[in-house]
């Protein structure tokens, strides 16, 4: 009887261990994967292979290929991208150096970005793209249309640097912190966009729960969905490794007069600012008859997350009316 009774003790100790075990580790983060629908890919482009996500194929509908800002992935799209997918074609390219692309290159330069996104609408034979980007993104795709008037038939630029008289630029507000943080970040967490590689490596080697919280806190406004991909994106971003590596990534934002340059129509979202930030953003594009420009209100720099409705509602009424 002892040992029978001793057996069952053992056997919910046994069961109680796994149980415990199986909790613990579905507290913890798993990588978010592909969307449902969605396939990825490469294409061998400008000397690199350059990563891809696709949206729910729709063969028929217009292209979009969107570039997105530095340290982030082709997956940052997905929520702007579920809004759209129903009525567009959408390719969402990881930027090399970022998400699964190849790095940089000791060749890279400032045009190297540009011609990643001509080489990969050639490469993927696309007819005249609607090209959308966001920051880092967004200066590249303002001069592709500027290099290569052509390729795209319209251009959507979110929070991008504008050329202001003086030779001075005009960037995106920053999101102020939460006065009450919905949970404790762990200290020194940060998120570098350039550093030696041991620094770099550092923050790809944070847990995904870490850049979540951090994620959280930094951004309340931000669907979880957003924040996910925004955390791989951090443990995946491998570059620049060097300070040419750099200056080729930075290059890229040197649009100069680009803007004027571009001949489709073209739509700027900007960042909620100042009643003096919209007259100096305005004043960029003035005279500019190809180019609107909109404020997103109490959007920061990643306005499409901030706010996803109005961003959404701006560029589908753009598509539309031209």
């Amino acid at each position: 009887m002892y040992i029978k009774e001793r057996n069952q003790t053992l056997r919910i100790f046994h069961i109680l261990s796994l149980f415990i075990i199986c909790s613990h580790i579905a507290l913890a983060a798993d990588p978010p994967g592909i969307p449902g629908g969605w396939s990825d890919g490469f294409v061998y482009d400008n000397g690199v292979r350059i990563h891809y996500y696709h949206a729910v194929p729709a063969p028929e509908k217009p292209v979009i290929v969107m570039v997105h800002g530095v340290t982030d992935n082709g997956l940052c799209w997905t929520t702007l991208t579920w809004k759209l997918q129903n009525d567009y074609d959408i390719y969402m390219l990881d930027a090399r150096g970022h998400g699964l692309s190849d790095p940089f290159t000791s060749s890279d330069d400032g045009e190297t970005l540009v011609k990643d996104v001509v080489g990969f609408v050639k490469a993927m034979n696309i007819e005249k793209p609607i090209l959308i980007g966001h920051s880092m993104g967004a200066a590249t795709v303002m001069r592709v249309g500027a290099e290569y008037p052509d390729l795209a038939q319209k251009i959507i630029m979110l929070d991008p640097f504008l050329s202001r008289p003086m030779g001075t630029q005009s960037g995106g507000n920053h999101q102020a912190p939460m006065e009450n943080p919905v949970d404790v970040v762990p200290e020194k967490l940060k998120v570098n966009m350039f550093g030696d590689p041991e620094t770099l490596v550092k923050q790809n080697n944070y847990s995904l729960d870490d850049l979540l919280k951090k994620g959280k806190n930094d951004n309340p406004k931000w669907d979880i969905v957003d924040i996910k991909y925004w955390a791989l994106s951090k443990k995946q971003y491998h570059g620049p490794y060097s300070p040419e590596a750099w200056n080729a990534m930075r290059g890229t934002m040197n649009i100069g007069d680009a803007l004027s340059k571009i001949k489709v129509p073209s739509l700027i979202l900007k960042a909620d600012t100042s009643p003096e930030g919209r007259k100096a953003n305005q004043e960029a594009v003035d005279g500019l008859a190809r180019v609107k420009l909109l404020h997103i209100d109490g959007a920061a720099h990643n306005l499409h997350h901030d706010e996803l409705e109005q961003t959404v509602k701006a560029i589908t009424e753009f598509l539309l009316k031209n």
